[in-house]
């Protein structure tokens, strides 16, 4: 599978892992894993902080792109939002599929951890 969605409830942290190339039933069960994870959180916790790394993701077809694009519309927002990216051409994706979306850009998981764990835990 090309994601993988892990929950952090003791960080109010969801991270999620994409690697290779995803298709549209991919994107489909990504949906479905992310949305268990967000509801293993509190409500009283507020929003969550994501880390997302898709520092081992080839570049995507259109159609997942404009997927991821509607899912990242349509989820719940976050309280801090750190993306790991170690590619120039998947950044171009990236910034279609998180235009307008407030996030901290970092070519390093450990420094975009240290990024989330600066924020505080909401």
């Amino acid at each position: 599978m090309a994601f993988e969605v892990q929950a952090e409830p003791e960080r109010n942290r969801i991270h999620i892992t994409l690697e290779g190339f995803a298709s549209l039933d991919d994107v489909k069960q990504f949906e479905r894993d992310l949305q268990r994870a967000i509801d293993t959180f509190p409500n009283y916790r507020g929003p969550h902080q994501l880390l997302y790394d898709v520092s081992e993701a080839k570049v995507q077809s259109q159609d997942v792109v404009q997927a991821l694009r509607q899912l990242a519309l349509a989820s719940p927002r976050t309280s801090a939002f750190a993306l790991v990216n170690a590619s120039t051409l998947a950044g171009r994706q990236l910034n279609r599929i998180f235009s307008g979306i407030d996030i901290h850009v970092s070519s390093d998981r450990a420094d975009a951890i240290s990024w989330l764990d600066a924020q505080g835990v909401h």
